[in-house]
């Protein structure tokens, strides 16, 4: 990756971090993001050596930009979330694509539907990205370069976050499962959400209330892989069967455990 890339990154995170006044907690989640960026760079390279050899050096380059600045806004989000007394709302209160896309779109070199839109979308439902208005009106050979671009960096995201689940347990450890109440914390899934999940979409996050919810949404994660590598990936190192037993764990819904088991295995 070039240098003035990676320094543009590093910028952003130490601007943050003089930011959050030595917020310890704060502090820890702007490093594990900037640690998380390089390893999703790492993830995007194999998955165009391994699946997409062809891709023509232009796209290549705009694909590991994009990777490297996905998460870019994280930084500011951080910030904000700091100053305002609401990293209890952490991933709620503030969009970091959004954020990240913005930053991104007042420096001239990044400064590229290309780069924008996949970073602004590729934390959504991919339809966002489909329905933009600037997607839409980009000439073809524009919106196959950021069609590739997302594509890459949505499985390239899902793995490392996978990655952490596994390592780390980080569902049990984030915002969202602290302040949960007892009650949410051991209840079976709602409706809606298995209703997405049985039809193979991926779960809204704004549907999801109890950690049954939370975790069938990173289980349906898998209905949006783009590559071969991502799924071999996901299996072969564990990532699936981590979250199986953490949803054994907390649905105490047995008879949908039943059903969740043969549903995976058809997948």
């Amino acid at each position: 990756m070039f240098e003035e890339d990676w320094n543009f990154l590093k910028k952003n995170f130490q601007d943050a971090v003089k930011k959050v006044n030595k917020d310890t907690a704060a502090i820890k989640i702007l490093e594990r993001k900037i640690a998380h960026s390089q390893r999703v760079l790492q993830n995007g390279q194999l998955i165009i050596r391994r699946n997409i050899p062809t891709i023509s050096s232009e796209h290549k380059t705009l694909a590991e930009t994009t990777l490297l600045f996905h998460d870019i806004g994280r930084f500011q989000e951080v910030v904000l979330s700091h100053q305002n007394q609401a990293m209890g709302e952490w991933g709620k209160r503030y969009d970091h694509g959004h954020i990240g896309a913005e930053i991104l779109s007042q420096t001239p070199k990044y400064n590229h539907p290309e780069i924008i839109l996949p970073v602004r979308h590729h934390g959504h439902m991919i339809e966002d990205f489909y329905n933009d208005a600037e997607y839409q009106k980009l000439p073809i050979e524009q919106k196959t370069a950021a069609e590739t671009a997302i594509k890459i960096v949505r499985d390239a995201d899902k793995l490392d976050l996978y990655y952490l689940h596994k390592k780390e347990n980080i569902l049990e450890h984030d915002v969202f499962f602290t302040n949960l109440s007892d009650e949410l914390k051991l209840s079976p899934p709602s409706k809606i959400v298995v209703e997405q999940f049985l039809s193979r979409k991926t779960i809204n996050h704004s549907t999801i209330r109890s950690m049954s919810d939370r975790i069938l949404g990173c289980l349906s994660w898998q209905f949006d892989f783009n590559y071969p590598i991502t799924a071999q990936m996901y299996i072969e190192k564990g990532y699936q069967a981590h979250l199986l037993a953490l949803f054994y764990r907390y649905c105490p819904d047995k008879n949908f455990i039943n059903i969740l088991k043969k549903f995976i295995q058809q997948i």
